[in-house]
């Protein structure tokens, strides 16, 4: 599925570039998208609150060229 949606993205809609953002605690969802080419760039620290506490968000994003090339 994460494989059609890029693919869509980088041959269908042009993009240069895709990113998400995920919760830190989420590591499943950190591994599945470092295996089809995203990489961590950054953290947003207590960046969503949810009830009475804050949770981190992990930035990732693809480029073309790396996901061209299975970087």
């Amino acid at each position: 599925m994460l494989h059609r949606l890029l693919e869509i993205g980088f041959e269908e809609l042009g993009l240069h570039r895709i990113e998400l953002r995920v919760f830190d605690f989420n590591e499943s969802a950190i591994t599945c998208y470092e295996k089809v080419g995203f990489t961590r760039e950054g953290t947003l620290r207590e960046a969503r609150r949810h009830e009475d506490e804050y949770w981190t968000l992990v930035q990732m994003s693809v480029l073309e060229d790396e996901w061209r090339t299975g970087a």
